[in-house]
């Protein structure tokens, strides 16, 4: 069943996955370095364009797919469900790792909060649809 909820989840999550397929697209140095990666040449631009250009543009293809119920809407929250669980997932493995946060820029620790969002948006939405 359609909830306004997930219609909201779905929708955000589509314009976020959109807005970092462009930026990523359009200006990878840029969205390496605030992600604290140093671009040094083509292989490196082509890495950011296809893992956050190319991942992105399909997490937004997919949100928009489900608003426009051209796949169901429980599957696209399962896309954005996967991505941002498996974000967050590997934020706290890298936390643990890294022995925390402290040497994190603000970008990064921004997406543990985005991430989690996510996750836990996309979840509750999809157990709202079902």
């Amino acid at each position: 069943m359609a909830t306004i909820f997930g219609t909201v989840v779905l929708g955000a999550s589509a314009l976020f996955a959109l807005a970092t397929s462009i930026d990523s697209f359009v200006a990878p140095r840029r969205f390496g370095g605030r992600l604290g990666f140093a671009i040094a040449g083509a292989d490196g631009l082509n890495e950011v364009r296809a893992q956050y250009g190319g991942f992105f543009l399909a997490v937004a293809a997919a949100g928009l797919a489900g608003l426009l119920g051209a796949i169901p809407r429980e599957a696209a929250l399962i896309v954005t469900g996967t991505v941002f669980g498996g974000l967050i997932l590997g934020r706290l493995v890298s936390l643990a790792l890294d022995g925390g946060a402290r040497h994190y820029n603000q970008t990064i620790k921004a997406l543990f909060f985005i991430d989690s969002t996510g996750l836990a948006l996309s979840l509750a939405a999809f157990l709202a649809e079902r």
